[in-house]
């Protein structure tokens, strides 16, 4: 009975989902501008169906990603860059009204400025020239002078993170686009403090 049962639902399912295709979208392109998620901070996409007969598509965007993060030692990050999101995604819904799903990547370029601190032991005359160029205080203590240091330093890198898309989308009868969601993104970078992190997005657009 649970085999009949399961049968039944994949079978159902897939029938939707070939009416669905065989409808496919009678607005099936789109640009639209993308706030957080994939984008980072802001991004520009263009978003289009393989076909006429499929709701089955792909989107690439161009992208602006700015971050932040610091701590009670003084050190902190600030990342900044252009990327470039790429996605497979599907629509399952009707016309105006879609749940969207969607695997991808984003690559980009980043500027990364990092300060950290160091506290070592002995006064500032006692440390190498190149340390002192990076004093910022001397404390005496009971144990004698410790001596705060602090470097910044600015490199550029490649990065790219993978991505999910779930969210919704609204195509009005004039075309006008709305899209939110959720965006899941697992990252590799060393860079980064987290390897898995949630965002939240929200498109505005025109669909076509």
């Amino acid at each position: 009975m649970k085999k009949l049962l399961i049968f039944v639902l994949f079978l159902s399912l897939q029938t939707v989902t070939m009416a669905q295709e065989a409808d496919g979208l009678e607005k099936n392109k789109a640009v639209y501008l993308e706030l957080l998620g994939p984008s980072g901070l802001a991004g520009i996409n263009f978003d289009a169906r393989f076909n006429d007969h499929t709701r089955l598509g792909w989107r690439a965007g161009l992208s602006f990603a700015y971050g932040r993060s610091y701590n009670l030692l003084g050190q902190d990050s600030d990342v900044r860059g252009y990327a470039v999101p790429l996605e497979i995604n599907y629509l399952l819904g009707s016309q105006k009204n879609n749940l969207e799903l969607g695997l991808g990547t984003s690559m980009g370029i980043y500027n990364i400025h990092e300060t950290r601190g160091e506290i070592v032991n002995g006064p500032a005359s006692s440390l190498t020239a190149e340390q002192q160029k990076h004093v910022i205080g001397e404390y005496k203590t009971d144990n004698g002078t410790l001596t705060m240091l602090r470097y910044r330093e600015s490199r550029n890198t490649f990065d790219y993170y993978f991505f999910g898309n779930i969210g919704y989308r609204h195509v009005s009868n004039n075309g006008f686009l709305f899209r939110a969601g959720i965006t899941p993104a697992f990252t590799f970078s060393k860079d980064a403090s987290k390897k898995v992190t949630f965002y939240p997005y929200l498109g505005l657009g025109w669909a076509f």
